[in-house]
């Protein structure tokens, strides 16, 4: 439990990493092109396309987290069960 608990907070400290360093390139490029600010927006909509991708990463990042501590504890497992069934051959 102690250790799911450390991979949750990994991987909510990656995701505020993620939205921190999606909203940093807000600068004009070359060309001159410079992202759209709030006055552009049509009335209703507020949520940044940035703060989008950065969640989106994010939730990639927790889900790809979770699986790979899922299937880390389902091999200690397996481990374990052909470690039992050695010891009773061995018995026998």
């Amino acid at each position: 439990m102690k250790r799911i608990v450390q991979i949750v907070m990994f991987a909510l400290v990656l995701c505020g990493l993620t939205v921190s360093f999606a909203q940093e390139g807000t600068k004009k490029d070359n060309e001159g092109f410079e992202p759209v600010n709030g006055d552009m927006l049509q009335p209703g909509e507020s949520i940044p396309a940035s703060r989008l991708v950065g969640a989106a990463y994010g939730f990639i990042c927790c889900a790809v987290i979770v699986w790979v501590a899922s299937v880390a504890r389902r091999a200690r497992r397996l481990e374990d069960e052909v470690d039992d069934l050695k010891k009773k051959l061995q018995a026998r």
